[in-house]
């Protein structure tokens, strides 16, 4: 469907990636080409929806960065137990609307882990993910630009550290029938892809297991989504400061993080689900693995009620 540039993976502040992202979305306008990264935090941090306001956060004690994304949706950590993946595109006619690109990359990412032997129990373009043993294992969002969109996401390598995550943001339960069901539960039960792909690991070192695991998934979702096909590039430091430069002259810092200030404007975008451009942040939402799931699934994803 595209020409596609590969972009590596790599371990950066949150502030980084986030540049990248919207560096990589205005390449796609630009280059007409369909760029795709995976990447990681070097430092753990948390990081809100567009529209949401900073009150979900619980502590500011330096042990994580916090950043806001351009893309819909509530809070969620981003650390060493996960993955990030990124997808940008021309809006050339390949898709016609962002539930097109949702559905195909979505779909690229189900069938690389089933070709991994992982067993996929479900495709939820609603929710916005892809669920293994009826449970959340990755999940991911969408900027509709005028020019050109981005789809990315986090999937779960390892087991998360939930207490820590439980200190840093609000996690919310659910009243169903006649039980509470959490959304700390529901991480508590995710399974991690690494401990999925066991079988496939042969002998490999048990502290080397979740960067293995890494590995394998980004190789045969490139595979899928490329057919081995694409462009090698490398965000170098100039890449980077450039991004950087880029977004600073539309959002960056305190203004951005703490009031989503300046807003996109409709010239820019044309959607981004679930958000209005402007407006009040939102407050009181849930983690944002969970936050389109359906109450019926959720009791499934959250088993143990308090």
């Amino acid at each position: 469907m595209f020409d596609y540039e590969y972009w590596g993976t790599q371990d950066l502040p949150i502030a980084s990636n986030m540049a990248l992202e919207e560096y990589l979305l205005e390449r796609s306008a630009r280059q007409k080409a369909a760029t795709i990264r995976f990447w990681n935090v070097s430092k753990d941090a948390v990081v809100l929806g567009y529209g949401e306001s900073e009150s979900a956060v619980k502590i500011s004690d330096g042990s994580f960065d916090l950043a806001r994304r351009i893309t819909g949706g509530s809070h969620i950590q981003f650390d060493s137990n996960c993955l990030a993946y990124s997808f940008t595109v021309p809006r050339d006619g390949s898709f016609r609307y962002f539930e097109d690109m949702r559905k195909y990359y979505a779909e690229k990412i189900a069938d690389a882990f089933q070709e991994l032997g992982i067993e996929v129990s479900s495709v939820d373009n609603r929710a916005s993910t892809i669920n293994v043993e009826g449970k959340v294992v990755a999940s991911h969002a969408i900027f509709w630009g005028v020019k050109s969109a981005l789809l990315h996401g986090l999937m779960v390598i390892s087991d998360y550290d939930v207490d820590r995550i439980l200190e840093r943001v609000a996690l919310n339960g659910r009243k169903i029938g006649k039980h509470v069901y959490t959304e700390y539960s529901a991480l508590k039960n995710i399974p991690p892809l690494s401990k999925l792909l066991d079988a496939r690991m042969g002998g490999v070192d048990s502290r080397m297991k979740s960067a293995f695991a890494k590995r394998m998934i980004i190789n045969e979702v490139l595979k899928q989504v490329t057919s081995g096909r694409y462009a090698g590039k490398e965000p170098a430091d100039n890449v980077i400061d450039e991004a950087r430069r880029m977004i600073s002259k539309a959002h960056t810092g305190s203004p951005w993080v703490d009031g989503r200030e300046p807003a996109f404007r409709k010239e820019q975008v044309d959607a981004i689900p679930g958000e209005e451009l402007d407006g009040t942040l939102k407050t009181g939402l849930g983690y944002c693995l969970y936050s389109q799931v359906k109450d019926k699934d959720f009791v499934r994803m959250a088993e143990n009620p308090d």
